[in-house]
């Protein structure tokens, strides 16, 4: 029987090859294999990073190779406290994490949470606080995990005081100007105040401030600008040059910056704002949407992600389009979901080649992402993969179908009804239901009333009598009537609750 030791070993090897692997080393790919198997073997656990060494289960690591000594050096200099493995990894996943854990010159720095963030809920992974403010856009990342520090806001006209007073903190987000030196807040409210020579003098000083903050890789404050310009340019005739400078100004250091922020925070309004920041600085910041989506494990940081990636438009289906080409899944689907939500007259094109991906998870969001673009090919798309080879692909079908209220789509769905999968049963008998077409009423009285010998399934059944109920001929009404006194209680009160709605 396998132990965390073992794991740990196994993990040690794999985390050394991870290290400059050549594409397709077999070696590597074996050593990832190693450590999915033992996990799977050894099943929940927690390994905690201490001074001693690694602690595995309750008992010290005891192993004292080379490989070992480097993944201990590297858990400690990524500032990871404690890795609580629980469900096995994906190979994708735990390659990830390898390659993270590696340092180099991009992590150097970096806050810990955000050098792993998406990974957390795969790897279970916690950290210890920094030992010390970082320098830079680390810096600024950090603070987003920490309280902000008291601010300081440039006088405005009818301050009582001519010089910088100390902002009372305030729950919430702090605003662009609050994290700006005064001078440079008051740089800006001067050049969205001027006109003409006045105005260009004024962009002259700020694109010179700006590249003095970029040499000093102070990124939060760089950050903070852009966010001011943004969120200051109003809706005038200047507007556009305003935005058009904001875009300048944004850096790929900027632009993630911005991204990290959009997925720490829980806050709708600041989601909000930050989503239409991102959408305005142009082309890095989907650039750094379009990585932050790749590294993204979290539900509601990809949802955050994909938000801002639909407010960016053409653009953002511009990325959607290179991700759909992509190799790895999870970035395909991305994509689909993108163009699920953005539409246009090529999409059906861009999602009709990944209805074959090899993946279910991608082909199942390309067929919901059809049935949101809707139209004649999408339609012929989803009857299509009714016949898919795994049943989420072809429940997601029966929904679309369903979503679309396809008349075409009734002597298929009936077909449907066969199949094996209760889930397929239960969306495509909704399905029917959402249609409305009398001419399937006979075939869903028998999935709601069953057989003399045999009867579906409770969830089944009670899909076919919400199908009759939203068919509402008076044959279906009558077959609802007789569910109000079925044997099944559960199907009772469904069936009963149906008819009073009606």
């Amino acid at each position: 029987m396998a132990t965390p030791q073992d794991f740990l070993s196994a993990l040690s090897r794999a985390y050394s090859l991870a290290g400059t692997p050549p594409s397709g080393d077999p070696e590597y790919g074996e050593a990832i294999q190693e450590v999915r198997e033992i996990q799977g073997e050894v099943g929940w656990f927690l390994v905690r990073v201490q001074d001693e060494g690694l602690d595995a289960g309750g008992e010290l690591f005891k192993d004292v190779s080379e490989e070992a000594t480097e993944l201990l050096a590297a858990l400690d200099e990524a500032g990871i406290q404690e890795i609580r493995f629980q469900e096995v990894l994906e190979p994708e996943v735990l390659e990830d994490f390898l390659r993270r854990l590696h340092p180099s010159s991009a992590t150097e720095g970096t806050l810990p949470s955000a050098r792993f963030r998406g990974l957390e809920g795969d790897v279970g992974l916690s950290f210890r606080e920094p030992r010390a403010t970082l320098p830079g856009m680390a810096g600024g990342v950090q603070d987003l995990f920490h309280a902000w520090p008291p601010s300081f806001q440039a006088p405005r006209e009818g301050d009582s005081q001519s010089g910088s007073v100390p902002s009372e903190p305030e729950d919430g987000p702090p605003s662009p100007d609050s994290v700006l030196p005064p001078e440079l807040a008051e740089a800006v409210r001067a050049y969205l105040d001027s006109q003409d020579l006045v105005r260009a003098e004024s962009e002259g000083q700020l694109r010179a401030r700006a590249e003095d903050l970029t040499k000093s890789r102070d990124v939060a404050a760089l950050s903070g600008l852009v966010q001011l310009l943004v969120e200051s340019a109003g809706d005038g005739p200047q507007a556009r040059d305003t935005i058009a400078l904001a875009g300048e100004l944004t850096t790929p250091a900027v632009a993630s910056h911005i991204v990290a922020r959009l997925g720490a925070t829980r806050d709708e309004a600041e989601r909000s704002r930050l989503v239409h920041l991102t959408s305005q600085v142009g082309r890095e910041g989907a650039l750094a949407l379009a990585d932050a989506l790749e590294e993204s494990r979290d539900r509601f940081q990809r949802r955050a992600f994909l938000d801002a990636m639909v407010a960016l438009g053409p653009m953002g289906l511009e990325m959607a389009e290179r991700m759909v080409r992509d190799s790895r899944w999870f970035v395909v689907r991305n994509g689909v979901t993108v163009i699920g939500e953005l539409g246009g007259e090529e999409a059906v094109t861009h999602l009709t080649a990944t209805l074959a991906n090899a993946d279910s998870r991608v082909r199942r969001e390309a067929v919901l992402s059809l049935a949101k673009v809707g139209g004649l090919d999408a339609e012929m798309l989803l009857l299509g993969m009714l016949n898919d080879g795994e049943p989420d692909v072809r429940a997601a079908a029966c929904r679309g179908l369903g979503a679309l209220k396809s008349d075409r789509a009734l002597r298929s769905l009936l077909g449907a009804l066969k199949d094996h999968d209760p889930g397929v049963q239960v969306d495509c008998l909704r399905a029917l239901g959402q249609i409305g077409d009398p001419g399937a009423v006979k075939s869903v009285e028998k999935w709601a009333l069953g057989g003399l010998f045999s009867r579906p399934i409770q969830e089944v059944r009670i899909a076919a009598f919400r199908a009759l109920a939203g068919i509402g001929t008076p044959q279906a009404l009558k077959t609802l009537e007789k569910g109000a006194m079925d044997r099944d209680q559960g199907v009772r009160t469904i069936v009963k609750a149906l008819i009073g709605e009606g």
